[in-house]
């Protein structure tokens, strides 16, 4: 089963700032999966995941919402 963190209302940083928090106590490999309405969240966790060595799936499903699921690379 995948954590799910929803940060949907949180602007820009916060979204990625509790999303590093959460994933910093994650186990290498642990899917994460984060949701943020914030326009700037794909460009923020996009960067987030290449300075800090995460694979990152971008999904928008819903107009305005987008889900990110990270792990650490092993």
């Amino acid at each position: 089963m995948i954590e799910e963190h929803d940060f949907t209302g949180l602007k820009c940083p916060l979204p990625v700032l509790k999303a590093k928090r959460v994933l910093k106590s994650a186990e290498k490999g642990k899917k994460v999966a984060f949701i943020s309405d914030d326009p700037a969240s794909p460009i923020d966790f996009s960067h987030f995941a290449e300075l800090e060595g995460y694979n990152i799936s971008i999904k928008t499903t819903d107009p305005g919402k987008y889900y990110f699921t990270l792990f650490k690379k092993l």
